[in-house]
């Protein structure tokens, strides 16, 4: 066994290439370090034992590929090398072999792992700049790379020797990855946030099988702190200590296993086929001349495909990967559609389907795509056969029929994966099949890895080795083609073998990006057409007119193309905040005007993705000092047509996107003026459309007011990277008002007049209340307007839409929706006037006319609804179009009535807090309350205890992972405070005093504080409900609110 062992550990770390991998795995283990550490939270530091715990188990994954190389060479060399039927001749036994061989396998494989882990810890120290922390990193890498290793050895090994086939156990190490990926849909990662939250059975389970042990990990630090995080080891324990004893007992037991099938088996020689002999036929040789021409080289090339194609659908190779592409989409579009027990059901549609398998099929395409182009090209070599085909007439043209084989295997992978979103949208019964969603996978995935393919065998075919080619495949593969791409190629144009992961709407499919990547295919054509031309002139050596002429054409085609790709071109450029933040920084302290009234036209374009805008803005000065200066912020993303400030005594002229206005006459206070502009916007594909500013052919929305001017410093241009920040000098940020700060005295809510034009047959929604519509020429115009004052806060949508409207109570419900999505429509009408009746009845009479709810495009992101002054939008792809009569029956319509619709009292008409601490409790943490006690009145008081024990989860998961404020501090960002926990504390408070009284402190809490009145801060609630609550319930909610 010894013997075995260090020959083994002697042969596989003599020679160059031994130090090439050393060097490419301490590259890799230096670049994630430093440029590629997942964060897990804003408050947890990336060189915390927490965070190096975590990377270095995720880390362990590449113990899969090291292994599965590792086996194919130490396993497999005796066969490969026909040496295994004199192998047990010698004074070897089986038994000793077979133990030196494991062991030394897995030697090799932790050492591996063990020079990533190094580069690593040299990367974090690089980025961090302290000290390394030498438990830091030899706990986890014992933990994971140690008892990982063991697992992934014994499994390869047991694999190895029982099948005996070097292929199938290359399969089953990629197989492994794929079943990984599925088991930690359900560990609570926060790298699988889309999957949450799971059951806690679930992730119980999860902990104890998973055999890399992160699940485990995550479960036991489930109730760490920041500062734990920060500071202590994960300890050894509970379910982690479970499920390494599992996976180790596991380990050991298949390696005894394969030990004993390796020392059982019996090595048998061939013994040689009996040979007929039989009468030869007379062959008659008859001379045949060669053909050249055209007809005859598609024969041959024919012929090489055929029997490309032959070699490869009889390979188990070619069987493994269809059913582990299969497997692995399968899970990937059960996970789009279930999304857990927090979100409902979403509708199996082609579009999602389509985008499910883009964001997946790619990676998994370019890899099989590696592994089949370097086995077709060197087949011939393989079998010793290269050096008569290379003598045959039509030789030269192998590699088109190695390309064209190439693509029909991409061909039929994605068949495969198309042929299975259609079966997953008929199991869920939702079979509309829309063609053009699932062309985008043809155009997004595999027109890139087919273009992908010429590249590869131009590397196999300059390569001398196989094994050589193989690598380099590899790595210039996840370089040009996966998602690594961005980080090595800048410029967006040069990545024309990457894929698309965009979005697919009902609405508007793919919209201007199908034209846009096809160009980009075509520029990368053009440019692997070159390469290879120029590969033929470096062979043989001399220049023919046409090939010239060839090349010349081609270099003018990929010009077109990318210049037409780039258009519109905008990198991004952060030394424009830091100009901006020194230049400007100081306006925090000069007191500046407030708008008062904005009267603006919106004319929108779909159609060419732009829109132009004109307004006139009111401005007062509403402090106690003179204006003397004024700064002026229009939006980079704008182009400027004219602008300008007007007084009663002077007019000046605004030319820049920021500027300064200096003002011969000082703006008194009391005093007004007038600015008016004019300004154009419009987004290119190349730079990607921006989620709260989507103009697109059909389903557009914008939060338009953010683009509109926006007077006094803005801080939220500030960098918040604090490296960059310490690199240009710029000192501390800004920091969030505290909640003891003075109060906001300015009163700068709006009176908002709108008038839209969007063209024929679209419906434009605006914000307040609809006062006309017109139609001119081929555009239909809306006239939008507010009766009250509002903040200074406004959108637009436009989009083909279906409508249905009911009058309850003398207040209009409008729905605008997509004609395919009326499922939820008039459920969402019978929540919205339950929303009503309730939130007049408790706190008071509703302050619009209309209510009015539209559907936007996926294209928008960031919120599954969001409420404006009389008018509340929802996004296709988020809760307004899910199945919520399947499984557990989420209902997450009468969640979005509830809660955006109780937002017309708190937060955006009548509630308005200043951005301070706790702002945010007088306006998510209310609207959730009303969501909640909505939702006892329709399903009952147990039901609804079960969303409070499923938001006290969610807060649970997510407060370990940042700072944790009470509540009445909550900032923006703590969603988990301000949304779970704040669900949770009023249903608390609700329990200890009673819902109606706390309906009475709300009611007086709004009399109070609604505009025009003083704006509140969070202390203003607590002590409301503290008036109407009995003194010894004081501790207690005190506690509620102020407790962490």
């Amino acid at each position: 066994m010894k013997a075995i062992l260090l020959f083994d550990i002697k042969r596989c770390t003599r020679g160059i290439t031994v130090y090439l991998v050393a060097a490419c795995l301490l590259a890799l283990g230096i670049f994630t370090g430093s440029q590629f550490s997942m964060n897990a939270g804003e408050a947890i530091r990336l060189d915390s034992p927490y965070t190096i715990g975590f990377m270095t188990g995720m880390l362990s994954l590449a113990i899969i590929f090291i292994a599965t190389i590792l086996t194919s060479r130490l396993l497999f060399s005796e066969s490969e090398n026909h040496f295994e039927q004199i192998l047990f001749t010698t004074p070897l036994h089986k038994s000793g072999f077979a133990a030196g061989r494991f062991l030394a396998l897995w030697w090799l494989t932790f050492s591996s792992f063990l020079v990533l882990i190094t580069g690593f810890a040299a990367g974090q120290q690089m980025r961090s700049g302290g000290a390394i922390q030498l438990i830091y990193y030899g706990y986890p890498t014992l933990i994971f790379g140690g008892i990982n290793s063991l697992f992934i050895c014994s499994c390869l090994s047991s694999l190895a020797w029982c099948t005996k086939n070097k292929l199938l156990t290359a399969i089953g190490g990629l197989l492994l990855y794929v079943l990984y990926m599925v088991i930690l849909l359900y560990s609570n990662s926060p790298f699988m946030a889309q999957a949450l939250p799971q059951s806690l059975l679930a992730q119980r389970i999860s902990a104890i099988i998973d055999p890399f042990g992160l699940s485990a990990y995550f479960y036991v630090s489930s109730t760490f702190s920041v500062m734990q995080r920060n500071s202590l080891l994960v300890p050894l324990s509970g379910y982690f200590l479970l499920n390494r004893c599992v996976i180790l007992a596991i380990s050991l037991m298949l390696t005894w296993l394969s030990y004993k099938r390796a020392a059982d088996t019996s090595w048998q020689p061939h013994r040689p086929k009996a040979v007929s002999h039989k009468r030869s036929p007379v062959i008659f040789r008859l001379p045949v001349t060669t053909v050249y021409r055209f007809p005859a080289q598609m024969k041959a090339i024919g012929s090489f495909i055929k029997t490309d194609l032959h070699h490869t659908f009889k390979s188990i190779p070619f069987a493994a990967s269809a059913i582990i592409l299969l497997f692995d989409m399968s899970m990937e579009m059960y996970a789009a559609i279930e999304k857990g027990i927090r979100i409902p059901q979403q509708y199996a549609s082609a579009g999602l389907m389509a985008t499910t398998i883009s964001a997946n099929f790619h990676l998994l395409g370019l890899l099989l795509l590696v592994y089949f182009v370097n086995t077709l090209y060197w087949k011939s070599a393989t079998v010793k056969f290269a050096v008569i085909e290379t003598t045959t007439a039509h030789a030269g043209i192998k590699q088109w029929a190695h390309w064209c084989s190439s693509v029909f295997l991409l061909l039929l992978y994605t068949a495969l994966v198309i042929i299975t979103g259609i079966l997953f949208q008929y199991l869920y019964r939702y079979p509309y099949i829309d063609w053009r969603a699932y062309a985008g996978v043809i155009y997004f995935n595999t027109a890139p890895l087919a273009l992908l393919a010429g590249f590869l065998l131009l590397i196999n075919r300059i390569t001398k080795r196989s094994y050589i080619a193989l690598g380099i495949s590899v790595a210039m593969a996840l370089i040009v083609a996966s998602p690594l791409s961005k980080k090595f190629i800048p410029i967006p144009l040069l990545r024309f073998f990457s894929g698309f992961n965009g979005v697919y709407s009902d609405f508007n499919g793919y919209g201007v990006y199908v034209s846009f990547f096809i160009q980009r295919l075509f520029f990368g054509v053009c440019i692997v057409g070159m390469l290879w031309i120029i590969y033929w002139f470096i062979i043989n050596k001399s220049v023919k007119r046409i090939v010239v002429s060839v090349i010349f054409i081609l270099a003018i085609i990929s010009f077109i193309s990318g210049r037409q790709f780039m258009r519109g071109y905008r990198p991004y450029n952060d030394l424009a905040d830091v100009r901006y933040e020194k230049q400007y920084r100081k306006y925090q302290a000069i007191p500046q005007p407030t708008v008062t009234a904005v009267n603006t036209n919106i004319n929108l374009y779909p159609d060419k993705m732009a829109y132009t805008i004109t307004g006139n803005y009111i401005i007062r000065n509403l402090t106690s000092l003179p204006v003397h200066r004024v700064l002026i912020n229009f939006d980079d993303a704008l182009h400027l047509l004219k602008a300008g400030y007007t007084s009663p005594w002077e007019t000046i002229t605004i030319q820049q996107v920021v500027s300064e206005i200096m003002l011969q006459h000082p703006l008194q206070p009391n005093d007004s003026a007038c600015i008016t502009f004019e300004a154009s916007y419009h987004w290119w594909p190349v730079n990607g459309h921006l989620p709260s500013n989507a103009i697109i052919e059909n389903g557009s929305f914008m939060r338009i007011s953010r683009y509109y001017p926006q007077i006094g410093y803005q801080p939220q241009r500030e960098i918040t990277d604090s490296a960059l920040r310490q690199k240009y000098t710029l000192g501390a940020p800004t920091r969030l008002k505290a909640l003891e700060a003075p109060r906001a005295t300015e009163r700068d809510f709006i009176q908002l007049d709108m008038v839209i034009s969007t063209p024929k047959p679209q419906t434009a929604i605006g914000t307040g209340e609809l006062a006309g519509q017109w139609q001119q020429g081929d555009r239909n115009f809306f006239h939008y307007r507010t009766s009250e004052p509002i903040p200074f806060r406004f959108a637009v949508s436009s989009a083909h839409y279906s409508r249905s409207s009911v009058v309850h109570n003398g207040v209009p419900i409008n729905v605008y929706y997509h004609p395919r999505h009326a499922e939820n429509v008039a459920h969402l009408i019978n929540c919205a006037k339950l929303t009503l009746d309730y939130c007049q009845q408790q706190f008071g009479s509703y302050p619009f006319h209309s209510v009015t709810f539209a559907e936007v495009s996926s294209y928008t992101k960031g919120f599954a609804g969001t409420a404006y002054p009389a008018t509340i939008f929802m996004t296709e792809d988020m809760l307004f179009h899910t199945n919520i009569q399947a499984d557990q029956q989420q209902d997450v319509i009468n969640e979005i009535a509830g809660h955006e619709l109780s937002h017309l009292w708190w937060g955006n008409s009548q509630i308005a807090p200043d951005d301070r601490e706790g702002a945010v409790m007088l306006t998510e943490t209310l609207a959730m309350y009303t969501e909640m006690m909505l939702y006892k009145k329709m399903y009952g008081r147990e039901k609804m205890l079960a969303k409070v024990r499923l938001h006290q989860q969610i807060y649970d998961a997510a407060k370990g992972f940042s700072d944790n404020p009470p509540l009445y501090k909550v900032t923006a960002g703590d969603t988990h405070i301000s949304y779970s926990k704040g669900a949770v504390v009023m249903v608390k408070l609700s329990e200890l005093i009673g819902e109606s009284k706390v309906n009475e402190a709300l009611r007086h809490f709004l009399r109070e504080y609604k505009y025009p009145h003083p704006r509140p801060v969070s202390t203003d609630l607590v002590n409301e409900i503290l008036k109407v609550s009995d003194v010894k319930h004081h501790p207690a909610i005190r506690e509620l609110f102020m407790g962490t």
